[in-house]
């Protein structure tokens, strides 16, 4: 009976624990020292591990929730600020207590082919204020978007708990006549019984990589040749979780808010935009480029028009041309750093060699530069294909190999496959490249070498959440803190949160002015 009193004590003392984490994450977090970047939260680990999945009625949810002006008047001058509140509400009508929801708000003319988007505020109690700019004259509409709801995140962080990942890399192994395949995990699933995983991260750069061993006696841990993944979850999901995970795989205009604000800028006529500072980007020191202000930019026309410094960059073959003579630019990373390499290809007109995953380095032996692209280390999800080990390669060994001469422009990237992890596996990854970053630095005088930051998109592929691009934005800020008065920061946070994309490949459109936008900034650098 004892027995009983007890479990029944610990079991309302964990549920009541729970609860109060639920309602009250803000101030847990502010306790642990954390506050907003860019105006915007995530939650903290202590939430999210104590975190509640409900069911899908009970999320936040687009056609019940609305936004609003804080102000009467909707007539603004050109740059004063704009601000409007979103109040989120379930399926049933009731308010929403808790924050941690992420919400995407924006302005727009599609007249003149001009969007915006802007800080978002969490009050934690279900409602977010919005600080937009008005970086053009005449008249704007403002929308908000339910990006990632707090539960998906909560479910998201509790796979990584449980899995290690969300989907499954898998390591196949080939001598003579036998192939197997196993799977793999970036953490060792089962510290008792090591004898049965190989232990890969030395062939991984030194990055963690597990790999269960073969049944079959002749397929030794020496004998793996090949990696490929399953893209999707392999593990099951109860009824809620499953209606958890397919909340942002749904239509995209299913979670943008019925409501809207429409308001008039005046300043000028009509289409008259914002100025630029008349910093030239190339000179813009590279310490500028790391602080988070935000918008830093917008669309008109749809080009993107910075905010931080005045693009002197012609949109030229000659000048892109001129900018990368004798050297080469390493585009490393994912998918999403090859359509950056394929855009480039295309405005110089050049043959690309590119082949899904694998490693290329194209030159123009007429003008003298290359472009390369090559797959990160593992974790990386190159879904049915078979690729051979060779395929990935870390990018600080990539570094380590430049001679001291080199003039290359060095673009550090690694992102999407990294949101099927947990972010401190990231985090490890990125510490692992300021050691090389700073030994090139001191060694290679004229070497440009930038970070890419994440990029922002709205609708997942079996989990896969761009939320999680704040938290790494904060980590490469974190751990290249000794070195941003020498290393570009290349911020396409605001670019992507004001044209977004459903998929994490951004449209054609977007990357070609994601491409400019680098170039500008690392070109002719002085």
């Amino acid at each position: 009976m004892k027995k009983i009193q007890i479990c029944a004590t610990v079991c309302f003392v964990m549920t009541a624990l729970t609860v109060y984490l639920h309602l009250n994450w803000n101030t847990f977090r502010l306790s642990q020292g954390y506050f907003p970047t860019r105006g915007t939260t995530y939650l903290t680990e202590e939430v999210m591990r104590y975190g509640l999945v409900i069911v899908p009625s009970l999320c936040a949810n687009a056609n019940k929730s609305r936004v609003s002006l804080n102000h009467a008047h909707k007539v603004y001058s050109l740059g004063e600020q704009i601000q409007v509140q979103v109040d989120l509400y379930d399926l049933y009508g009731n308010r929403k207590l808790t924050g941690g929801d992420f919400l995407r708000v924006w302005m727009e003319n599609p007249e003149t082919a001009a969007s915006v988007s802007c800080l978002v505020s969490d009050h934690n109690n279900g409602s977010y204020t919005a600080l937009l700019r008005a970086v053009w004259s005449g008249s704007a509409t403002i929308k908000a978007f339910i990006a990632t709801r707090r539960e998906e995140v909560v479910l998201n962080y509790m796979i990584y708990q449980q899995h290690g990942s969300l989907w499954t890399i898998l390591a196949e192994f080939r001598t003579n006549n036998l192939t197997d395949a196993t799977a793999c995990s970036v953490r060792q699933e089962n510290s008792l019984r090591t004898n049965e995983w190989c232990n890969f991260t030395n062939e991984n750069n030194g990055d963690s990589l597990y790999c269960k061993k073969s049944k079959i006696k002749q397929l030794t841990c020496d004998t793996w040749s090949h990696s490929f993944s399953a893209n999707g979850m392999s593990f099951l999901l109860n009824d809620t979780e499953r209606s958890i995970i397919g909340l942002s795989v749904a239509a995209l205009k299913q979670d943008v808010l019925q409501s809207s604000v429409r308001v008039s800028v005046g300043g000028g006529p009509k289409g008259v935009k914002l100025a630029s500072p008349s910093t030239p980007c190339n000179a813009l020191p590279a310490e500028m480029t790391w602080r988070r202000t935000s918008p830093n930019g917008f669309f008109h026309q749809n080009k993107w028009q910075s905010l931080l410094c005045t693009d002197t960059l012609p949109r030229t073959i000659d000048a892109y041309r001129q900018c990368l003579k004798g050297r080469t630019l390493w585009l490393h990373g994912d998918s999403t750093s090859n359509q950056f390499k394929g855009a480039l290809h295309s405005i110089l007109r050049f043959p690309s060699h590119t082949d899904g995953h694998v490693p290329v380095t194209d030159t123009d032996l007429i003008h003298n530069f290359s472009i390369s692209w090559h797959a990160h280390e593992l974790p990386f999800y190159h879904g049915a294909r078979h690729y051979k080990r060779s395929t990935n390669q870390a990018q600080h060994i990539m570094m380590d190999r430049l001679p001291n001469t080199t003039k290359d422009i060095v673009v550090l990237y690694m992102y999407v496959h990294f949101l099927l992890v947990h972010p401190d596996v990231f985090r490890r990854h990125v510490q692992r490249l300021v050691p090389s970053v700073r030994n090139l630095l001191e060694r290679a005088p004229n070497v440009t070498i930038a970070v890419r930051g994440p990029h922002a998109f709205f609708r997942s592929m079996h989990g896969m959440l761009s939320y999680w691009g704040h938290l790494y934005i904060d980590i490469w800020h974190q751990e290249f803190a000794s070195m941003q008065d020498k290393i570009v920061y290349v911020d396409f946070w605001d670019l992507t949160m004001a044209k977004p994309s459903q998929n994490f490949h951004p449209q054609t459109n977007t990357v070609n002015e994601m491409v400019h936008n680098m170039m500008s900034l690392l070109c002719f650098r002085k």
